[in-house]
């Protein structure tokens, strides 16, 4: 028998002013992985996502990452993020939902500083990663008498352990200065259910299309009206999967008029229809 003590001082450097609650696990694997989630937020809770298998790419915060097994990515509050798997080895994934976090210094739901690095490896924490995350998988999906109050000491674990993460070295992000590509995305960001084209937004901006699409792509990667569309997808996404808003409703709350036009743009994303998105997510 080998007997250990814990160490002095090995409390963790993070301070939990308010502890999370946990909202919601979700494991991603199969069919699930093959549909793209586009471009949303959670303005009410912030999420941990841990790639237990394949590779994907993430957009986070405007940024994109090359995401791969093992890593632990943080979306803070309000934080936009997109995730796509790649298609040759797809994405297996847990992801926690959780609200009433608060960490000294940071704002409510923000686990990672606006300058902190959102993509984190889980290196040799690996295993322990995915022993929490399977538990508490599994501990919501019982629902057993004291199954609430052991999923809230094991996100408090999580928490923690993402916390150890951070205190590792990592490249912090340049903050960057004005910049019109960025300005047009988070135009875009807060008006997308409005009836927005591109001329709409160089007048809004007072430059001409040619020069806001320029602008944009260099910015962002891509052009204002697919990041748009996207954008609408993704909060279609949410309403498809967290309330039983019929399908022109969803439509008409992201910005499209036509239901017609809305099951064509998100068909071209997501790969299926909007009624067999909800059907297939909420069913596998």
């Amino acid at each position: 028998m080998i007997q250990r003590f814990l160490k002095p001082g090995a409390g963790s450097r993070l301070t939990i002013e308010h502890p999370a609650e946990l909202l919601y696990m979700c494991k991603a694997e199969g069919s699930q992985s093959e549909m793209p989630r586009a471009m949303h937020r959670h303005d009410d809770c912030a999420e941990i996502v841990f790639i237990r298998e394949g590779q994907g790419t993430h957009i986070i915060g405007g940024r994109e990452y090359r995401t791969r097994r093992g890593d632990v990515l943080v979306y803070n509050s309000g934080t936009l993020h997109d995730e796509s798997a790649r298609p040759e080895v797809g994405i297996g994934a847990y992801c926690c939902g959780f609200r009433s976090l608060k960490l000294r210094g940071l704002p409510v739901n923000h686990l990672v500083p606006e300058l902190g690095c959102p993509v984190l490896a889980s290196g040799e924490h690996r295993a322990a990663f995915e022993s929490l995350f399977e538990l508490l998988y599994d501990q919501v999906g019982v629902g057993q008498r004291g199954a609430g109050e052991i999923c809230h000491h094991l996100l408090q674990a999580l928490i923690l352990l993402v916390g150890r993460l951070m205190e590792r070295p990592e490249p912090r992000l340049e903050s960057p200065g004005y910049d019109l590509g960025r300005e047009v995305r988070r135009y875009i960001d807060e008006r997308y259910a409005e009836e927005l084209d591109l001329q709409v937004m160089a007048e809004r901006f007072k430059v001409s299309p040619y020069h806001l699409a320029h602008r944009f792509k260099a910015a962002v990667g891509c052009s204002p009206i697919h990041y748009l569309i996207r954008r609408r997808v993704g909060e279609a996404q949410s309403l498809l999967i967290n309330t039983e808003l019929s399908v022109a409703e969803v439509a008409e709350r992201v910005g499209y008029r036509h239901a017609s036009y809305f099951n064509t743009a998100f068909r071209k994303v997501v790969g299926v229809t909007p009624g067999g998105y909800r059907k297939r997510y909420l069913t596998d």
